[in-house]
């Protein structure tokens, strides 16, 4: 199963009832609409990571859909079922940058394949990487040193993902602190916890990159920072 969520959008009820359970097996979350109006409020309450439409709706079209949406979202991958080999209806999706155009009845294995392929496309914009062997999954907030996931507590992981998201750059001790222990009044102790906070992170580091590469960092009077550096 990916740890992604689909909606999905189709008016006839047998056809979505069976496409129901593939999804289900193929994804974490599966929204379903069966109207244009319907995917539309969807799409907007829980951001999909993939659309599946089909063309053919009531209220708001497949294609009237992915318009609305194609205005102010241009990454969110679409893919488009038909049943109707329309070059019309070809043409006029051209520019609406669709991920696929699937015929009805659907051939599965071609589906799964067009799923795969979209899914690792997927990842690639989501990893980013620290270290030559070193990855930072932005979307499920995981360091990866060669395929082997490095476990991290909570603070720990807001802690780099703090770090990461201001790469190569400074962020003073303050900052940090709010930012990791947010619901708590800072006082003089929390120097000393963000200190054996970056101290354990740097300690779990070493196993994977050595005792020479420091992963986090730390200047006296900027704070601390994660230096990307790649050979």
């Amino acid at each position: 199963m990916h740890n992604y969520s689909i909606l999905y959008a189709e008016d006839d009820k047998t056809i979505r009832d069976n496409f129901i359970i593939l999804l289900q097996d193929m994804f974490k979350d599966v929204y379903i609409a069966d109207n244009g109006k319907d995917t539309l409020r969807l799409y907007i309450e829980k951001k999909p990571d993939i659309i599946l439409l089909d063309i053919r709706m009531p209220i708001i079209d497949g294609l009237e859909v992915a318009k609305q949406i194609r205005k102010n979202d241009e990454k969110t991958p679409i893919i488009m079922l038909t049943g109707y080999a329309d070059k019309d209806i070809l043409l006029s999706a051209v520019n609406l940058k669709l991920e696929a155009y699937i015929m009805k009845p659907v051939d599965f294995t071609k589906f799964n394949e067009i799923i795969d392929n979209l899914i690792n496309k997927i990842n690639q914009k989501h990893i980013l990487q620290i270290r030559n062997n070193l990855i930072w999954d932005t979307k499920n907030k995981m360091l990866v040193y060669e395929g082997t996931i490095i476990k991290l507590t909570k603070k720990e992981q807001l802690i780099i993902e703090l770090l990461i998201d201001n790469l190569n750059h400074f962020i003073e001790n303050d900052n940090m602190i709010y930012h990791i222990w947010e619901n708590e009044l800072p006082d003089n102790s929390h120097d000393n916890k963000l200190i054996q906070l970056i101290y354990r992170i740097n300690k779990k580091l070493q196993k994977y990159l050595g005792d020479d590469d420091k992963f986090i960092e730390n200047s006296y009077t900027l704070g601390y920072r994660i230096l990307q550096t790649i050979n």
